[in-house]
């Protein structure tokens, strides 16, 4: 990436580094410079210790044009990156005034007085400029080092980005357009989407990068162009491309989630579903309800956590229990029977699974079992999937509403 097409983060806290607050700014910051052509190329945090600071900054300078740090601006005695920025500079702090006076004014419109310690954010290193802050006290700072252009921000995050997006980006914002797009695939695993994509995800422009997570794949495009329409035409055809290649495995665009594909796969053909589950206690009821209009095809869930209710309400033979166990595909196979026949629904899921952190006798954590009952019969699938017990019940509710979407393509 060439040098003066990049930036880099340097987030300054010993809060970040020992987990303490989780670092929100740098993927708002991440986010926000891709709208300007200026992506993050790497992002480095620091604690409070002021040559850490000094060290980061200038490593960053030597790479990128545009360096934001975020951080180290307040009042207190560990608020050192003004200092830092002086020091790298080889300059002293200056206090101005006119900030003082301006902190000091909205102490008053709080009803407060400024503490004196608030002060020193008006001291700024000799050379570089103040950039106003009207939502908070600390202003940022501009500076230029080594042919690097230096934004200093709160790290309050509402004044970061405010700061970022109204000060400083129609200043770096000069140039080139960037344009994204997300496709989202499910059914599919990263490798086997990389091996329909060998070309595209090497192409500089889009640049094209896997987000998998949750059992899903997101396929993220970003666009360089000098227009919206150059733009545009490129992640057209990138789409094009995906969809060719990919085909039903890619279920939607942006925002699209897949909860919602799949109710609208419902509505078009007029069907209903219900559910049983075990594991996973409701929460593949609950994607389903979150989208309005759902009560059009959702019928109503049944949460068959122990044996005595699989047998009491989903009329699931208890010899099954017996011989297969709770977590087993014949198990899950009787709850979305018993759940279709219960609710008079068109289509019934269930779900059995381990979901840990433990093995349930044999049979390890992540161990599930799908099933999807409708006039057409019966199908099921058994899967192993990785992770904690929430990543567990993440993984087994989309691979179910997998399986009610593929039911649905194929109706």
């Amino acid at each position: 990436m060439d040098v003066a097409r990049k930036s880099v983060i340097v987030c300054v806290g010993d809060e970040l580094l020992g987990g303490v607050i989780v670092n929100t700014n740098a993927s708002m910051i991440s986010e926000t410079m891709l709208t300007v052509g200026v992506p993050v190329a790497w992002q480095l945090v620091v604690g409070d210790e002021l040559h850490d600071i000094v060290d980061g900054i200038a490593r960053a300078a030597k790479d990128a044009a545009v360096v934001i740090i975020t951080g180290g601006l307040g009042p207190t005695a560990d608020d050192k990156t003004r200092d830092a920025i002086a020091m790298l500079l080889g300059t002293d702090l200056v206090r101005d005034e006119k900030i003082v006076d301006d902190i000091r004014e909205r102490f008053r419109a709080w009803g407060r007085q400024m503490p004196e310690s608030n002060a020193k954010q008006a001291d700024i290193p000799r050379g570089a400029s103040a950039i106003l802050n009207p939502w908070g006290t600390a202003p940022g700072i501009r500076a230029e080092y080594e042919g690097a252009v230096l934004y200093a921000i709160p790290g309050v995050p509402g004044e970061a980005r405010r700061m970022l997006t109204e000060q400083i980006l129609p200043e770096i914002g000069e140039g080139a357009l960037i344009r994204a797009r997300v496709l989202h695939c499910v059914g599919i695993s990263e490798s086997g989407l990389a091996d329909l994509f060998p070309d595209i995800s090497v192409a500089d422009n889009p640049r094209m990068a896997y987000l998998p997570g949750g059992g899903e794949i997101k396929l993220r495009f970003v666009a360089i162009g000098t227009t919206e329409a150059e733009c545009i035409e490129s992640l057209d055809e990138a789409e094009r491309i995906v969809r060719e290649r990919a085909g039903t495995y890619v279920y939607g665009v942006d925002n699209a989630s897949l909860e919602a594909s799949v109710g609208a796969e419902l509505r078009a053909k007029g069907l209903t579903v219900g559910t049983a589950e075990s594991c996973t206690a409701g929460l593949l009821a609950s994607r389903i309800a979150s989208v309005p209009g759902a009560s059009d095809y959702l019928v109503g869930a049944f949460v068959s956590y122990t044996d005595r209710v699989k047998v009491e309400s989903l009329d699931v033979d208890p010899s099954l229990l017996l011989e297969h166990g709770a977590v087993s595909e014949q198990v899950a196979q009787a709850m979305a029977t018993g759940a279709r026949s219960k609710l008079r629904c068109d289509i019934a899921l269930a779900i059995t699974c381990v979901a840990g952190p433990g093995p349930q006798g044999e049979i390890p954590a992540g161990q599930l079992y799908l099933a999807l009952a409708s006039r057409d019969g019966i199908v099921s699938r058994g899967a192993r999937v990785p992770g904690d017990r929430d990543q567990v019940r993440q993984f087994a509710t989309t691979y179910a509403l997998a399986m009610l979407r593929g039911h649905l393509e194929s109706l």
